[in-house]
């Protein structure tokens, strides 16, 4: 149960911060850490050579050895597809393709995924887990959409990630607190999350469904929803000062099938309202922001 309410949480995730503008930075070939992940479980995967570079090929103590290391590690790859705007605020929409990879070290003490980064699980308890993650902020560019023209780019770089969460059964609640290691100035984003979930068919299908809101620093408003007296002078848009608050509240609905005990179905649809500076931005087009995605996934 808790690898599937993983997979949740990591779809919710991309569709909470704009799925379609992920893939599109896939496409575009940012996608440096896929081919390093790729790499790790490929190597993983691999027949592992002894220091004098000789195949452990028919030595069973060797082989024993891998087995059991390998026995502590779960994998998942697969493909999907996003859907969502251009950027927050935006209300042109744009579809994408986006890759699914991530291992896990015995139940999520330490985990390597394109969405969550690679970070360990260090406080767990029956209804409790609480770890940290350094993973990859996409950031921004300008000819994301025609509005943006003038505001320049949103520099990518590495963020640090605190999360918890609560665990009672058929409800949860998480908290991510994300700051920008950068050097970019982007500030923090706190999202908060919670959980109603039910299985069916035999827990063939889960569903699960819920509220989240989210909180940013001054940065991170500036970033993402400010335009300072540089931008305003290159754009159209008059200069807009924010200040640390609520960035949006919002709902999403998911749901995960599984057709044996490899391969599986996961779609979410979300919804997000921006609020407060974020939704008065002069960029913003649309405060309702609607977001959509589906994968299938292997497990092994």
């Amino acid at each position: 149960m808790l690898r599937r309410r993983s997979i949740f949480s990591c779809m919710f995730s991309s569709v909470a911060i704009g799925t379609a503008v992920k893939a599109k930075n896939f496409i575009q070939g940012k996608s440096v850490r896929l081919t390093f992940f790729t790499s790790l479980i490929s190597l993983g995967l691999a027949s592992p050579t002894i220091a004098g570079g000789q195949s452990t090929t028919g030595n069973p103590e060797s082989d024993s050895f891998v087995d059991a290391a390998l026995s502590d590690w779960d994998f998942t790859i697969g493909a999907g597809a996003g859907f969502g705007p251009d950027y927050e605020g935006s209300d042109d929409y744009g579809v994408g393709a986006m890759p699914v990879l991530e291992a896990s070290w015995r139940d999520d003490t330490f985990f390597i995924s394109i969405d969550r980064g690679i970070g360990a699980t260090l406080l767990r308890s029956e209804h409790f887990s609480g770890g940290v993650s350094l993973n990859y902020d996409w950031g921004r560019d300008e000819d994301d959409n025609s509005a943006l023209k003038g505001l320049g780019d949103v520099e990518g770089g590495l963020a640090g990630t605190a999360f918890a969460e609560i665990d009672l059964g058929m409800y949860g609640f998480g908290l991510d607190i994300t700051q920008d290691l950068s050097g970019e100035d982007k500030g923090l984003l706190a999202n908060f999350n919670a959980e109603y979930r039910h299985s069916f068919l035999d827990e063939r299908l889960w569903i699960s469904a819920g509220p989240s809101v989210s909180w940013a620093s001054e940065d991170y408003m500036q970033s993402y929803f400010g335009v300072d007296s540089k931008q305003a002078s290159r754009s159209r848009y008059n200069q807009h000062d924010v200040d640390a608050g609520f960035k949006d509240v919002g709902f999403n609905v998911g749901a995960m099938y599984s057709f044996d005990e490899s391969w599986a179905m996961t779609g979410t649809l979300g919804y997000a309202r921006l609020l407060g500076d974020a939704a008065d931005s002069p960029f913003v087009k649309s405060k309702n922001q609607f977001f959509s995605g589906i994968a299938i996934t292997y497990s092994f």
